[in-house]
C-alpha cells in the first residue's frame, strides 16, 4: 500500500506538471484557434530563467514571480510579432510557425545555457522527503502539487470572476462578436499568451527538480503532456486540468507496475501508454472528455 500512496503522489506531481502545459495549449487555441507548439520551449526558458536569476541572488520566491513575468511577457511577444500578423491564414501555416519558433528558442537557449544539465535549487533540501502513510514522499512532488494546484485555481478564479477572464471568454466565443462589443481582442489575445507562458514557467521550474535536472530537452516534456488536450478536449480548461493529472498518475503507476510485468517490451512504454489512451479517446470519444462537438448549421 505504502509504494502505491509514493506513485500515486509522484503521478499527481508529474500531473500537475502535464495541467498546467495542457492548460497553455486550451487557453490559446480556444482565444485563437492556434496549436502553440513552442509551449515546451517556454517551459524550458522558464527553467532557464528560474537558474540565472537564482545565480544573480535574487530570493527563490520572488525568483518564482519574477520567472513566469519575464516567459509571459516573451510568449506575449511571440503573439505580438509572429502571429497576429498572420490572422486569417490557414492553420496550418501558424502551427508550423509555432513548429520553427519552437526551433529557434531551443537553439538560442543552448547557445546561451550550453547544452550541460543542471539541478534546480530549492528553498529546501532538494533530496528531502516526508513520511505518509508509510511511504517515502519526496518535499519536490508535494510542492509541486501544491504549487499546482494553486495556479490552476488561481487561472479558475481569474477567468471566471474578473473583467478580463469575461473578455477572455468572450473572445474564445467569437472574436468578431467581441470586436463589435468593444472588446480589445488584440489585448485579450496578448495577455492569453501571457498567461500561458507564465504557467509553462510554472511547470518548467517544478520539472526541473530533482530527480530531474534542467537541459534544453526538457520541453520536449510538453509532447508527452499533449495527449492530455485531447483527452480532456481541445476547448475544456478544465479537460485539459483533469487529464492532465490522470494521465500524470496513469504514466507513473504505468512506470511502477506495467513496464515490468511487460519484459523487455515493457522498457519504456509509460512513456507511449499516454498516447495509447489518445488514440482511444480519438476513436471513440474525439472531443474528449469535456469537448463540446462542434455542430455547423447551414
Amino acid at each position: 500500500m505504502s509504494s502505491f500512496l509514493q506513485l500515486l503522489l509522484a503521478g499527481l506531481a508529474l500531473g500537475s506538471v502535464y495541467a498546467l502545459v495542457a492548460l497553455g495549449f486550451v487557453v490559446i487555441y480556444r482565444a485563437s484557434q492556434v496549436f502553440n507548439f513552442a509551449q515546451g520551449e517556454l517551459l524550458t526558458f522558464g527553467a532557464f530563467a528560474m537558474l540565472t536569476l537564482l545565480g544573480l541572488g535574487i530570493p527563490w520566491y520572488v525568483a518564482v514571480a519574477g520567472t513566469m513575468l519575464m516567459t509571459g511577457l516573451l510568449g506575449a511577444l511571440i503573439e505580438r510579432v509572429f502571429l497576429r500578423p498572420l490572422v486569417g491564414r490557414p492553420v496550418f501555416v501558424t502551427i508550423i510557425l509555432t513548429i520553427f519558433i519552437g526551433f529557434i528558442l531551443r537553439t538560442l537557449m543552448l547557445v546561451f545555457w550550453g547544452a550541460e544539465p543542471r539541478g534546480m535549487p530549492t528553498p529546501w533540501e532538494s533530496m528531502a522527503a516526508v513520511d505518509i502513510g508509510g511511504a517515502s514522499i519526496l518535499v519536490n512532488s508535494l510542492a509541486s502539487i501544491g504549487a499546482g494546484v494553486l495556479a490552476l485555481g488561481a487561472f479558475f478564479v481569474l477567468i471566471k470572476y474578473t473583467r478580463l477572464g469575461v473578455s477572455m471568454r468572450a473572445t474564445a466565443s467569437d472574436q468578431e462578436v467581441s470586436m463589435a462589443l468593444g472588446i480589445p481582442v488584440g489585448r485579450i489575445l496578448g495577455a492569453t499568451w501571457f498567461i500561458s507562458g507564465a504557467l509553462a514557467a510554472l511547470g518548467g521550474i517544478f520539472l526541473g527538480m530533482f530527480p530531474r535536472s534542467v537541459d534544453v530537452h526538457l520541453g520536449f516534456i510538453a509532447l508527452r503532456a499533449f495527449p492530455a488536450v485531447i483527452v480532456g478536449g481541445l476547448t475544456s480548461a478544465t479537460g485539459a486540468v483533469v487529464a492532465g493529472f490522470a494521465l500524470g498518475v496513469l504514466e507513473v503507476l504505468t512506470q511502477g507496475y506495467v513496464n515490468e510485468m511487460l519484459g523487455d517490451f515493457g522498457q519504456n512504454f509509460h512513456t507511449v501508454f499516454p498516447y495509447i489512451v489518445m488514440i482511444l479517446f480519438l476513436m471513440v470519444r474525439p472531443y474528449g472528455l469535456f469537448g463540446e462537438e462542434e455542430v455547423e448549421r447551414v
